[in-house]
């Protein structure tokens, strides 16, 4: 064994020592023994030979390699490794800061057709968990049954990545709960008589689903298939989609860090992914234009926004438009409409 991959092992003792979370220390381990397995094949070196130049030429590669987000926990890793476990200051990196990556979040009207396709009472409490409690696919597979506190309505997890170790269980995931539980199927293993999920079709029926398998994203799959989603929907979608619908519905935003254990409610508004039809769509739900005080050309332009937004037909726009704009004739230019 070489001294790097002896090192990389007495490192994960150190790891299982430090910290609670196991996605934390499986995410430092991996990213740190790819560090030294780049540190021995691009500069020749064992981890007792690093200098602050070898840590330096390695956050470069990272930057050019992969994206920002991801070099945030990378080099996270690599400054764990040589400050906290070889106690080496000076082999320290800078880290950038992390950037906000909006992505095309669902609609309320898209997130209410993904509940409603679900179908059965498994399927229907994993979604009511993806949007009540903003759970991550990870903690799905450490619920149990004890964990729900039903008559304080208090959901405690374990390993949580951030924050607070409990959520509040909400009158969805309540009846979520108690419809499913009678509808679960009878564990095989003695190991998971306790655990809330398990299989209840094809070859593994009958066992909880491991930490590391793909369950909850194919059941995502599957209920937004069933939805008819002619995009990719993913868990790691749904949740800030539910969180940004909780942000348009005006829901306090210290409820929504709460429900999502955010020890800071600058993180929770990172998931806030409102975006220009968002925004527009509120304006104009909440403000009314006073269209009798306009000129006819800004009078027309309201009508064509009406138009384009599917709230007038086409038979009516041009009607509109002939009494909106009485000198336009008819085969000028609005004759192509």
């Amino acid at each position: 064994m070489t001294k790097n991959m002896e090192i990389i092992e007495e490192y994960k003792i150190f790891l299982r020592r430090e910290y609670r979370k196991d996605h934390t220390r499986k995410n430092y381990y991996r990213f740190v023994k790819a560090f030294l397995n780049w540190i021995k094949k691009n500069k020749g070196k064992f981890y007792k030979q690093l200098t602050s130049d070898d840590t330096k030429d390695y956050k470069v590669f990272c930057q050019e390699t992969f994206k920002v987000n991801g070099n945030v926990g990378r080099l996270n890793a690599v400054n764990n490794f040589v400050d906290k476990f070889l106690q080496r200051k000076e082999l320290r990196i800078t880290v950038p800061t992390s950037v906000k990556a909006n992505k095309q979040v669902l609609s309320d009207e898209e997130i209410k057709k993904y509940k409603e396709s679900a179908d059965n009472p498994l399927e229907k409490l994993i979604v009511t968990y993806q949007i009540d409690a903003y759970l991550r696919p990870s903690e799905f597979y450490l619920l149990t049954i004890s964990q729900h506190d039903i008559k304080n309505q208090i959901l405690y997890l374990d390993d949580t990545k951030t924050g607070n170790n409990s959520v509040i269980l909400t009158p969805n995931m309540i009846k979520a709960f108690n419809e499913y539980l009678p509808y679960r199927v009878k564990p095989k293993q003695k190991k998971d008589e306790g655990r809330l999920i398990i299989i209840d079709k094809g070859s593994h029926y009958g066992i909880a689903p491991i930490l590391d398998s793909d369950f909850i994203y194919r059941q995502t799959k599957k209920i937004a298939a069933k939805a008819g989603f002619n995009r990719s929907i993913f868990p790691y979608l749904i949740k800030p989609s539910a969180i940004t619908d909780s942000f348009n519905k005006k829901l306090n935003p210290i409820i929504i860090q709460r429900q999502t254990r955010h020890k800071r409610i600058e993180t929770t508004l990172l998931y806030n992914q409102t975006n220009d039809a968002m925004t527009k769509e509120y304006y104009n739900r909440v403000q009314t234009i006073d269209i009798e005080n306009l000129t006819p050309e800004i009078k027309a332009k309201v009508w064509l926004d009406k138009l384009l937004s599917n709230e007038i037909d086409i038979k009516t726009f041009k009607v509109g438009l002939h009494v909106l704009l009485p000198d336009k004739q008819k085969g000028d230019d609005i004759g192509y409409i």
